[in-house]
């Protein structure tokens, strides 16, 4: 008799910062805020870098009323947001098809569902060995290839045949692994994109509210470091290759109810995508039901 054993993930992002001042480095200089002597400020932006501009100076002091204050003459420190956390969570239901990859261009036969500007994850033999790449969508020709802007992966990036290797949007709000198997390992990508405008880099870090249960059953965390076909086993790993607090880098890894590092950067980041895989299999003596799991991930600034 077959075993209905299926599973998802709820997943919250959290992001936590302090307010510090904005400021122009450079490797052998530093400008608070920058001054010029006529004219006004504002703030310009470009695809890769932000800089806020002031002119004037000649008057100095400031006005205030109810519920604004104008600080004239050299500009004031700007206490901006300098660490963004955008989430990117695995459709599985919504894969396509692919059956070759030339740089950033993937060849596919079906491109309904995908839309310009959406991140996608890329697997290469889908399962317990796959290899995936994040990117977003910067051109679709319809019913023949996707161009993404770039791939982010854990060193390799997926090596396209057509055999089973799939295009999946990263536009849910919860993970769905499916039905877990006996045979065979299930997956899921959880992907990220953190800007951190922070001399010291950011950390992402994961917890867990307990194991993958279904009432009284939990699945078995892994603990040999790999999630195998035909043990009961549950874990995930990292695409951050070079974590030195956890072991998410290196294999696959169970989730406590304690903080762990997924990703780790020492220096200032733009645009930064990373990626976590959960993995999962089940039993013969694995009982039926509907596992489920919240996990709850944390990027922070260091400070």
């Amino acid at each position: 008799m077959s075993k209905l054993v299926a599973a998802f993930v709820l997943v919250g992002f959290f992001l936590y910062t302090n307010p510090v001042m904005a400021e122009m480095t450079s490797t052998n200089y530093q400008i608070r805020w920058d001054s010029l002597t006529e004219g006004g400020s504002d703030t310009s932006v470009s695809e890769n870098y932000g800089i806020h501009d002031s002119v004037g100076g000649a008057a100095q002091g400031n006005s205030t009323s109810a519920n604004y204050q104008t600080d004239s003459g050299y500009r004031l420190g700007a206490f901006d947001q300098v660490i963004t956390f955008d989430p990117l969570l695995e459709d599985s239901s919504a894969g396509v098809s692919v059956t070759s990859r030339s740089g950033t261009t993937v060849f596919t036969a079906q491109t309904a569902g995908l839309s310009t500007g959406e991140a996608v994850v890329l697997v290469q033999d889908h399962g317990v060995a796959q290899i995936s790449a994040i990117g977003k969508i910067t051109s679709i020709s319809s019913g023949v290839s996707i161009v993404v802007d770039s791939w982010s992966d854990n060193g390799t990036t997926p090596t396209i045949d057509g055999i089973n290797d799939f295009l999946y949007p990263m536009n849910s709000s919860s993970i769905t692994l499916g039905e877990l198997s006996k045979t065979s390992v299930v997956t899921a990508v959880i992907g990220y994109e953190v800007t951190a405008d922070l001399d010291n880099g950011y950390s992402v870090q994961v917890m867990a509210d307990g194991g993958l249960t279904t009432g009284s059953h939990t699945i078995t965390d892994v603990s040999d470091g790999s999630v195998t076909a035909t043990s009961e086993e549950y874990g995930g790993r990292s695409s951050d290759t070079s974590i030195a607090t956890s072991t998410f880098d290196t294999q696959d890894t169970a989730f406590s109810t304690s903080f762990q590092d997924i990703t780790t950067e020492s220096t200032a980041k733009y645009k930064d995508r990373h990626f976590l895989t959960l993995k999962a299999a089940a039993s013969d003596t694995t009982p039926s039901g509907n596992y489920s799991q919240a996990l709850t991930i944390v990027a922070s600034g260091n400070f």
